[in-house]
């Protein structure tokens, strides 16, 4: 209940909001996150990352296996202290936590983890999570997670997002795999940028097809240099061509987002695609 009325407390009109149960929210969270940090931490786990609805530990070198107390010991009696129920969800091998664009910090919510055990990644706020993504961009960066995972290596994930760029320039990438799905937040007359978006709600409106806020609309990339409605088509249509430049930036990026934690950003992908990049 707290994580999912907090932000509406803090806004400023929202017609139930009051900023001191914001910040009440606040004081509760962070008594109950350092609570857990605490315990945890004594019964030898170091915490490295933690957030409202979760919280991160990996064994402390210095203490002995025989001295750690069990993780699910501690959740049940963290539980009991702060009455809100911690459980251990999973073990993984490794986990990443993508930096912020502004500074070298993590993302609270922007991390990628191989689920020890298991063939499946978890994957939060990257782009094969999100749902505007294509199916061809998302493709490609789960294949590059898995080969960064097999072989711990930049060189391998450079070498897929290699052949994916040929594959878009070559136009061989089968249009429907191209396709971008994005929610409409309001009426055409709504918006004051020609967006991709507002492209795509003009060609809809050309065709007789109604759109509401609320819903999806769905387009291929088709000129992204252009404003009109002609800079994108509609995934009904027959489309005989995509803008390959615009979706080879897309591939970089989700490329990025999967390097970044080794320190690599957007500039250095694309100097190492060049072979103008630097050694370390």
């Amino acid at each position: 209940m707290l994580v999912a009325c907090f932000g509406y407390q803090g806004f400023s009109n929202a017609k139930f909001g009051r900023i001191e149960c914001h910040e009440a929210i606040n004081a509760f969270a962070r008594e109950i996150l350092l609570t857990a940090k605490q315990r945890l931490e004594a019964g030898g786990w170091r915490v490295v990352h933690g957030i409202v609805d979760s919280i991160w530990v990996t064994p402390y070198p210095s203490v002995d296996d025989d001295d750690r107390e069990d993780l699910e010991t501690l959740a049940t009696e963290i539980t009991k202290r702060v009455e809100i129920r911690l459980e251990h969800e999973a073990h993984y091998d490794w986990v990443a936590f993508v930096p912020q664009r502004e500074s070298d910090a993590g993302a609270l919510t922007k991390y990628f983890g191989k689920v020890a055990g298991d063939d499946d990644f978890k994957i939060r706020g990257i782009e094969a999570r999100q749902r505007s993504t294509p199916p061809f961009i998302e493709d490609v960066q789960r294949d590059c997670l898995d080969r960064l995972n097999a072989t711990r290596s930049p060189d391998a994930v450079l070498g897929r997002l290699e052949r994916a760029i040929d594959e878009l320039q070559a136009g061989n990438v089968a249009v429907e795999r191209l396709v971008e799905r994005n929610r409409v937040s309001k009426p055409l007359e709504g918006y004051t940028q020609n967006t991709q978006n507002v492209a795509a709600l003009k060609r809809a409106r050309e065709q007789e097809l109604a759109v509401h806020p609320g819903q999806d609309i769905e387009y291929v990339v088709v000129d992204d240099e252009k404003s009109s409605r002609d800079r994108v088509a509609l995934a009904h249509e027959e489309i005989e061509t995509y803008d390959a430049s615009y979706y080879e930036t897309q591939l970089v990026r989700a490329v990025e987002s999967v390097l970044s934690p080794l320190g690599w950003d957007r500039s250095d992908i694309s100097r190492e695609l060049s072979g103008e990049r630097a050694p370390f």
